[in-house]
């Protein structure tokens, strides 16, 4: 279902020329406290800077609605289950896929799937691409070992068969890999596309079956990796070592040996788990095929005992491998899925609001320095210093607040001021309070900025210039220091929501996941 909603949305913002990044924007997804409901899917657009719009939209109106959307269907006029689908409207056709299925429908044929639900959004004018930086992905990584591995088979034999076999083999491994995804829960677009190949499919349900004995202690994957990656170590290490003549004769043996667990994994399927799983049979294909090849190859069918007991010794090192690594992948999901959990926890705006509605109250009297919109009835107050080192992260998120919601709220920037300081950091306070003066919020933000990332004096004044009418800026920076002081708010950064202290219990970075609710609530 996630990967199907996923899909949807990649898909929908690929036609509009929007970068999403795929890790990224599944975690904003998964973690939210509405999830899996289509506010999580907005919301996290809206993470992304990307204007959407969630709504109802009874069918008789769709034809107001662009060539391309995103809408909530049925699976089928049977299924309870909905999706969502990017849909694209070709003359009277509506167009989408559904899995591997790409589905054309008419009007009519689209009603009785249509769930009155619509996600439309719009690149923004100022849009900045973020994500296409990784260079490389863990699938490249794993393409470019696979390749050095059948170049140095190749190098060292200049073996046809030798690196067809390796091919198989590293192909067996990718199979193996993507059950092991199965068993431990990642969706995985390819796994998914396999488990739909054929009807009366799951691959999760026989991959994780309980229903054989041996199968609750050692699953399918693990004796599929183990068998693959000792075949594809023990192909290089004979290569390298001259021995590839050999390798063949105990790859022969070896596969003749697993023909009786791939009989037992058919059976198991169609008899006792009365489900096929696409990943599993294509496995056993790759077993075959590697047989019938080696079968007509000329081998020298005698058994050495150095490189069997070689050959050996790489199957049992990589059988340790996996018993060692196994639980730690385990562990691992086991503590994603907890994390996972917890930001759901974490970003529930009505368990914030009952915590900040507990916390210290203030109200300040005295201010200077607001951005965004002064007559907002939502503030947030932010005791700071250009000279702290812990100021810089907090501006750097009440900046994308500001930029995302400005007409919505306002940022009091409450200097803590000293006549003790130094002449520079004076000058420095005074011209900041100048440049909000004269130049407004936008050039008062982007000087503030440029201190936090280079905090170089000369640099900085020769920039933005030294200050020059400094009484009346001094005293208002004065007063509200004072302030400050009386309430005992001498240390940086502070946040304060309207009169409410931002609770020390959450981290300051998730104060932008409950932005759009603070707004939207009048209780505060």
């Amino acid at each position: 279902m996630l990967t199907q909603n996923l899909e949807a949305v990649f898909s929908y913002a690929k036609s509009k020329n929007i970068y999403l990044d795929p890790q990224e924007f599944r975690f904003q997804v998964e973690t939210h406290p509405d999830y899996p409901s289509l506010l999580a899917f907005s919301d996290a657009l809206s993470f992304f800077n990307i204007p959407n719009m969630a709504f109802d939209l009874p069918f008789d109106e769709i034809d107001h609605l662009s060539d391309s959307f995103v809408a909530l269907l049925k699976s089928d006029n049977k299924s309870q289950q909905s999706n969502l689908y990017h849909i694209t409207k070709h003359h009277n056709d509506y167009v989408y896929k559904d899995g591997n299925k790409s589905l054309k429908l008419e009007k009519d044929q689209l009603k009785p799937l249509w769930q009155n639900v619509v996600l439309l959004a719009e690149r923004p004018e100022e849009y900045v691409e973020k994500g296409k930086s990784k260079v490389f992905s863990t699938g490249l990584i794993s393409l470019l070992i696979i390749i050095f591995i059948l170049g140095a088979v190749w190098f060292f034999t200049q073996s046809f068969i030798l690196t067809i076999a390796g091919l198989l083999i590293s192909i067996g491994l990718f199979l193996s890999i993507e059950a092991l995804k199965v068993e431990l829960g990642l969706e995985s677009k390819i796994s998914e596309g396999f488990c739909n190949i054929i009807v009366n499919a799951d691959c999760g349900q026989v991959i994780n079956s309980t229903k054989s004995k041996w199968l609750q202690k050692i699953k399918i994957s693990d004796i599929s990796i183990w068998f693959f990656t000792s075949q594809l170590l023990g192909l290089l290490i004979f290569s390298v070592s001259d021995f590839s003549s050999k390798f063949l004769d105990y790859l022969f043996i070896l596969l003749i040996i697993s023909i009786p667990m791939t009989f037992y994994s058919i059976y198991f399927q169609y008899k006792i788990e009365k489900k096929w799983c696409p990943i599993c049979l294509s496995i056993i294909g790759t077993v075959y095929i590697e047989l019938v090849c080696l079968f007509f190859l000329k081998r020298d069918g005698d058994i050495d005992i150095k490189t069997f007991f070689l050959f050996s010794v790489i199957f049992f090192i990589v059988a340790g491998l996996i018993y060692l690594l196994k639980p730690v992948l385990l562990e691992r999901k086991y503590l994603n899925d907890r994390y996972i959990k917890q930001l759901r926890f974490v970003r529930n705006y009505e368990i914030f609001k009952n915590t900040l509605l507990k916390s210290e109250i203030e109200n300040f009297e005295e201010e200077f320095i607001i951005l965004g919109n002064r007559e907002s009835k939502n503030k947030i107050s932010i005791i700071t210093s250009p000279m702290c080192g812990y100021c810089k992260d907090a501006h750097h998120i009440l900046e994308k607040i500001i930029s995302q919601h400005s007409n919505d709220i306002a940022i009091s920037i409450r200097f803590n001021f000293s006549e003790n300081f130094d002449e520079k950091t004076k000058n420095l306070f005074l011209r900041l309070g100048e440049i909000y003066e004269q130049k407004g919020d936008n050039i008062f933000i982007y000087a503030l900025k440029e201190w936090f990332e280079n905090k170089n004096f000369e640099n900085w004044f020769f920039k933005f210039g030294k200050p020059e009418n400094t009484n009346p800026v001094k005293e208002k920076l004065e007063k509200v220091t004072k302030e400050n002081y009386n309430k005992g708010l001498h240390f940086t950064p502070n946040l304060f929501l309207n009169q409410y202290n931002y609770p020390s219990l959450y981290d300051r970075e998730n104060l932008e996941f409950f932005i759009a609710d603070w707004i939207e609530d009048n209780d505060l």
